[in-house]
Order: structure tokens, then C-alpha cells, then sequence
């Protein structure tokens, strides 16, 4: 009775097929290349190319006809990605990228042979290679750990249709005869829809080749020296785009983003401690606008200083201080921004900066510093720019400048016609000092019922956005209320700036650090009272409550930042300098290895040196990665051996004894079977010596047994009986027949 077990090889080919197939254009569509419209287009053809295209053999006149369409339908597309080269301005690695998904798509609907799917597989495997250069995120990861998977699936299941349609005469041929065609298409169709050529087993088998592969992989990442970042990350990259930290602002542009939840910084404290709080509000500086024309903010453009480093690697941002000064510090991670500011916490004194890996030299980073006190990074290289915050807990900005005159008189710069609010200043403001003022206007934007704090945008029909916030509508988000108290301060005389920032911080538990999203994104005033900047937040209480929900999916995306930036930190970001430190961690762990042998008989059982205790601890944990790797080949082993044992007694005893038989009969006659060589192509070596007697019943046997075994036949037992005889009959050598004859 035919076995039911298994998927027929024909779809678990093309299962497999469609799955490298459809990883390769996820790699090539997951960057900024391809447009929506093309990755919407390549997916209807991946989608319609499962029920429109076909595996099965064609004849050749019906696969010319496809295959003269799908060629015409490609140079279609190449003149006119051409075409939107030379006349729209397109960019050409687009253009090449739309390109390559559109011909892996055509492949999908001609996978008429085996030689299309090997095509296929080269294809996806051209289109990881653009992601490789592309990508660095953690989807590249999971995308690549997919073709480790499926490319020995791939490569064995098409390696066995190849061996099924070569030994079946090849797919059609134009010279065959219509009649001939179409039989030898129906036979190859046939035994493609068996269900005993590949199982379960054999999958499990094969999926087991990657383990060997990944060590060989881990083994040259982590041995062979690279002298820099590689090819995982060329030119700056593109970063995320994040409002209020460029050269202008314009009023309204925050508020918008307060509900993203996309994580853009993480911080974690020198000191967390052993249950850190589930939020923690840092305020992260960015940029300083200086200038306000009644409808943006600008900076003013003056030449930025370069930062030093002193001789203990830190970049000082307080003259006169020293790492020693500072009593906290906290390591930050940024993801890549189209501005690329460095953001300090309050009281910071410096900054210590990893260097750069050029080359296989160490080579510092650039740092620069406007005078609104922002930093910034001019050495991006596309990905996460880690540094550590040193600083002494003030609340006081940094700032390494007096005021002068013409400096005073830039952060006193008022639009015209601002006259009703400085009588609105002056009121609510009242007599004292700079001080008591500045104070009395902040709380009166923050905790007054006057105004409302909203994420929608005030209606302004082109007039003054702050006097209809002020005066009319009442109601705005974070950037409506510094800019109204940075321009009631200097109506008063006291100098002021806007600043841009984030402020905000939630526990990511899988990471051990908390995040800053987008959504964090927020403004506030610093204004010069007693000799220095001091920071003034007049945004109402009600902002923290329209933060950034926290949805269902909060702790997904928690968990998968924290493996984004393992991902970023110990395989992307890994360079020479994070090889040298792992060498010299195995160095010293073997070095442990080898003074425990040395003094285990000379130490006391109760006082072990912390050497023998380190690997004690590694040995406890060699032990059971060990066995597991023993039960795993175990189980590999005995799922093959299984497996042909299955699939043998899947087979008609009566055969297998009939081809043994022929294997001992040719062997006699000086013609013996090489291990490596399959029973097809042992008979076609025996037609081309033109040896023996009796090919006809060799040639019978070798495809009864071939039909039994791949293509879910059986045999009559009185066919069996009928070549049995036959064997012993009619097989003899030629060339030992003449040398009897003649003698």
C-alpha cells in the first residue's frame, strides 16, 4: 500500500523555493531603496506567481511561448527603468534593485526545471548580499539566519530533481517527437508528486548541516582580524529624522511626534540598582535656538569649536573640571539622526567617547561645540554613536563663555510688534529681581487654568502663532509655551534661548537601561540669571500624560530593542579592538584551565583561588552545552538512520534482492558498483563501455528498482521472478565470450 507520509516532493520543493525566494526580496525591499510602489508590486507578483506559475515540466513548444513572453515583459522593465534614469532622475541603485526583485519574479512564474530553481536560489542569494550593505539592524539578522536554514534544504532538494530528471532523459526536447514529449513530461510529473523521496527525517538532516555551518562562521568572525567597520557599514547611512534639532524650527513642528514610540536613545545609569524604578525623567539637551522672526527659530551661524581630549580621554565641556570632579555618569546609545547632536544631561562636565577603528588604527572621534553650548558629532558612520555622560548632578547647564555685550544682545533679539506681549509680561512678571520674575512667568504658563496643553495645532490663518496662542486659542503644545516664555523674558531684558531635547525615560527590563523615544521629543527655555544659564520648563504637568501609549505590544518592542542593540553592539559594532579583548578573555580562561590541573593537589579542598573557581564555573557551564551537543548528534543520527530504514522498508523486498543480485553479477564480471557512483549512473558508464551482453535486462532492472524507490511504483512479483532469471541468463562480458570463443 502506498505510504501517505510527507509532503509530495514537488511542493515541499517548491515550499522551499517560495521561502528563499521570498527572504531575498524582504532583504532587497527592507531598506530605503525600493519605493512603496515597487515593494507593493513585487509583492502581487510573488503572491500571484504561487497559483499562475508552474513546476512541472513543459513541453517545448508551450515553454518557448512562456518563456519569449516573460523575456519580452523583462526588457520592458529595463528600457524603462532606463528611461526613468535619463528623464526623471531616478536613482540608478533603485532603479537596479526593482530590477533584480523583477527578474526573481519571472523566475518564480518559468520554475519549469531544476536548473530555474538553482537560478532562483542564486538570485535570492544576490539580493541578501545588497541587504548585507544595506541593513545593520536586527532584521538582517533574522533574514540571515533563514538562508542558513534553507539553503541546505535548497541545495539537496534541487540537487535530487536534478538526479530525478536526469535519469528520466532529461527534461523535453524540441527534437523529440510530440508523442515522446509528452511522455517523457508525464513520467518526470509523476514521480515529482511522490511523497517517499524526501520526509520529515530528511529535513531534520539536512536543517542539522547549519549547526557546523554557524560554527564556522562564528569561528572566522571572531579569528580573522578586521582593520575596520566593514562592509556592514558604508557612508553615513540614513538617519532617523526627528524635529527641532537642525539649523531652524518652525513654531508647530512639535507635538505631532508625541505619540511614536520609536526608541531613538537609551541611558543607563551609572548606579540602577538592584530594582531601578519603571520610569525616570531625564532631560537630554540638544539644541539652542537663539533667533526668533515671530514664526521660527534659527541659529545663528557662527563657527563651531572643536573639542579636545585631555590626556584621560574625556572631552571637556567645563573648563577646569576633571573626570574626578564628576559624581554620576550614565552611558548612552543614540541611534543614528539626520542632525548629529551628542544630548548632555544637566550638570554635564565632560563627555568620553570611544574611538573609531580606521584601518586598524584607533582614531578619535570629532566633536564640535556651538556657541548655544549644543555638541555634535561630524564622523558619523551610520551607526549607533555610543558615549558616557560625566557630570556632577547641578541642574545648571554647561557653559565655558561670559555674557558679553553683542552675545547679550543675541538672546534679547525680538520680532517686531510684540508690544501687547510684553504688557502681558510686565504684569504677570511684577517688580524683583531677574529671578523672581523669570519664576513667576513659569509658573504662571505651567500652572495657571489660563492655558491648556493639547497636541493639536492652533488655527493661526497667517497671523502671529504666539499671540493667537496667548490670546485667542489658549491652548498649544510644549513649543507654543517656550516660545511664549522665552519672548516674555527678553521683552523684560533677561536673555533667553530656546532648547530642544528630550525628556523622559521608561525601563527596558530585557535591556537593562531606559528608553527615550521620539514621542519624548520636547522644548524648553534656558535663560541667564546670576551669571549662568539656568533651565526653565514652563510646559503644563499634562504633557507626561499624552507620552507615548503603552499598548499591548510595549513589551514586544521592548524586547526586541534590547535585541537590536546586542545585535548592534556585539556584531555590527564589533571591530579589532572588541576582537583583541575577546582573545585575551580566552587566553585567560585557558590559562585558568591550566593552573587548576596544576594546583588542585596542592590547594585545600575549602579555600580554592578565585582561578580554580573561574573554571569551575566555565567547566559547569562546558558540561552541559556538551551533552547537549552529544544528544543533538545522537538524535541526528538515529532520525537518518531512521529514516532509511523507513524508506527501505518502504521498498519491495523482492527488488532490493534483484538489484543486489545485478550488483554481484557485475561485480563477477569485472564491472563492480563504485560507493559513490548512483545505479543510474552506473548504467549509463556500463552503455558507453559496450562490455557487456544483456543491457536491455540491466537497464530493466536498474529503472524497476529506481521506479520503487523514487517514484512510488511497484512491482509485479512475476516481473521480479521474470528478471531473476534473467540475470543469471543473459548477462555475460563480451570480452571474456571471445577470448572462450577463441581459444
Amino acid at each position: 500500500m502506498r505510504s501517505r507520509r510527507g509532503l509530495p516532493f514537488h511542493r515541499l520543493h517548491a515550499g522551499v523555493t517560495y521561502a528563499m525566494a521570498g527572504l531575498g526580496l524582504v532583504a532587497l525591499t527592507r531598506g530605503d531603496q525600493v519605493s512603496s510602489l515597487g515593494s507593493g508590486l513585487l509583492l502581487v507578483g510573488y503572491v500571484a506567481s504561487i497559483w499562475l506559475g508552474s513546476s512541472r515540466p513543459r513541453a517545448p513548444v508551450e515553454l518557448a511561448r512562456r518563456v519569449s513572453f516573460w523575456n519580452g515583459l523583462v526588457i520592458a522593465a529595463v528600457l524603462l527603468q532606463i528611461a526613468r534614469f535619463f528623464f526623471f532622475g531616478a536613482s540608478l541603485l533603485t532603479l537596479a534593485f526593482e530590477v533584480a526583485g523583477g527578474l526573481q519574479i519571472a523566475k518564480l512564474f518559468n520554475r519549469n526545471a531544476a536548473r530555474d530553481h538553482q537560478q532562483i536560489q542564486a538570485l535570492a542569494f544576490l539580493h541578501l548580499i545588497g541587504a548585507t550593505v544595506l541593513t545593520t539592524g536586527l532584521d538582517y539578522a533574522a533574514i540571515f539566519l533563514g538562508f542558513v536554514v534553507l539553503t541546505p534544504w535548497m541545495l539537496a532538494l534541487t540537487h535530487m530533481r536534478s538526479e530525478i530528471e536526469r535519469h528520466y532523459g532529461g527534461a523535453p526536447s524540441a527534437d523529440d517527437p510530440p508523442a515522446e514529449q509528452r511522455r517523457r513530461a508525464e513520467v518526470i510529473t509523476r514521480v515529482l508528486r511522490s511523497r517517499r523521496i524526501a520526509g520529515p527525517g530528511f529535513l531534520l538532516g539536512t536543517a542539522a548541516l547549519a549547526i557546523p555551518l554557524f560554527g564556522v562562521t562564528a569561528a572566522f568572525f571572531l579569528l580573522v582580524p578586521r582593520v575596520g567597520m566593514g562592509f556592514l557599514s558604508f557612508g553615513e547611512g540614513a538617519g532617523q529624522t526627528v524635529a527641532g534639532f537642525g539649523s531652524n524650527v518652525s513654531l508647530g513642528d512639535f507635538g505631532v511626534i508625541r505619540n511614536d514610540p520609536t526608541v531613538v536613545l537609551r541611558v543607563t545609569p551609572g548606579a540602577m540598582g538592584a530594582d531601578p524604578p519603571e520610569s525616570r525623567s531625564f532631560r537630554l539637551r540638544g539644541t539652542a535656538f537663539d533667533q526668533y522672526d515671530g514664526r521660527a527659530w534659527a541659529r545663528t551661524d557662527l563657527p563651531h569649536r572643536r573639542l579636545r581630549r585631555d590626556p584621560d580621554d574625556v572631552y571637556t565641556l567645563t573648563p577646569g573640571s576633571s573626570e574626578r570632579d564628576a559624581s554620576e555618569h550614565y552611558d548612552i546609545v543614540l541611534d543614528p539622526l539626520d542632525e548629529k547632536v551628542v544630548f548632555t544631561l544637566p550638570g554635564t562636565l565632560g563627555l568620553t567617547v570611544p574611538a573609531r577603528v580606521v584601518g586598524g588604527i584607533d582614531e578619535p572621534r570629532r566633536l564640535i561645540r556651538g556657541l548655544g553650548d549644543e555638541v555634535r558629532y561630524t564622523d558619523a558612520d551610520g551607526l549607533p554613536l555610543r558615549y558616557r555622560v560625566l557630570s556632577d548632578g547641578t541642574r545648571r547647564p554647561a557653559s565655558d563663555s561670559s555674557m558679553e555685550e553683542a552675545e547679550r544682545a543675541r538672546f534679547l533679539q525680538l520680532p517686531p510688534h510684540v508690544e501687547r506681549i510684553a504688557a502681558l509680561a510686565a504684569r504677570i512678571g511684577g517688580e524683583g529681581d531677574d529671578r523672581d520674575r523669570a519664576r513667576r512667568l513659569e509658573a504662571w504658563l505651567r500652572d495657571s487654568d489660563e492655558l491648556e496643553y493639547t497636541l493639536s495645532q492652533p488655527d493661526t490663518r497667517g497671523r502671529d502663532p504666539l499671540e493667537v496662542f496667548l490670546f485667542e486659542a489658549k491652548q498649544g503644545h510644549c513649543e507654543y509655551f517656550s516660545t511664549a516664555l522665552a519672548v516674555m523674558l527678553r521683552t523684560g531684558g533677561i536673555p533667553s534661548r530656546n532648547v530642544t531635547g528630550f525628556v523622559g525615560g521608561r525601563l527596558n527590563p530585557f535591556g537593562g537601561y531606559y528608553s527615550i523615544r521620539q514621542g519624548d521629543a520636547h522644548s524648553w527655555v534656558e535663560a541667564w540669571l546670576d551669571g549662568q544659564w539656568v533651565t526653565l520648563d514652563p510646559t503644563p504637568p499634562a504633557r507626561g500624560e499624552m507620552a507615548a501609549a503603552d499598548g499591548m505590544l510595549t513589551e514586544l518592542q521592548a524586547f526586541l530593542d534590547a535585541m537590536r542593540m546586542r545585535w548592534a553592539r556585539d556584531v555590527v559594532g564589533y571591530d579589532l579592538r572588541d576582537q583583541v579583548v575577546g582573545l585575551r578573555r580566552l587566553f585567560r580562561f585557558l590559562r585558568s584551565l591550566r593552573s587548576d590541573e596544576s594546583s588542585s593537589s596542592m590547594a585545600p579542598e575549602n579555600g580554592q583561588s578565585a582561578s580554580a573557581r573561574g573554571s569551575d564555573s566555565a567547566l559547569w557551564w562546558l558540561v552541559p552545552v556538551g551533552l547537549f551537543g552529544l544528544v543533538l548528534g545522537w538524535w541526528t543520527f538515529r532520525g537518518r538512520r531512521g529514516g532509511a530504514g523507513r524508506a527501505r522498508r518502504r521498498i519491495e523486498p523482492g527488488v532490493v534482492a534483484l538489484y543486489r543480485r545485478l550488483d554481484r553479477r557485475l561485480r563477477e564480471l569485472g564491472h563492480a558498483r563504485p560507493h559513490s557512483r548512483t545505479p543510474a549512473e552506473h548504467l549509463a558508464a556500463l552503455r558507453e563501455s559496450g562490455d557487456l551482453e544483456g543491457m536491455d535486462t540491466i537497464e530493466e532492472v536498474t529503472r524497476a528498482y529506481l521506479d520503487v524507490r523514487f517514484g512510488g511504483r511497484d512491482l509485479p512479483p512475476e516481473d521480479v521472478a521474470r528478471l531473476r532469471k534473467a540475470l543469471s541468463t543473459s548477462i555475460r562480458s563480451r570480452t571474456q565470450f571471445e577470448k572462450r570463443r577463441d581459444g
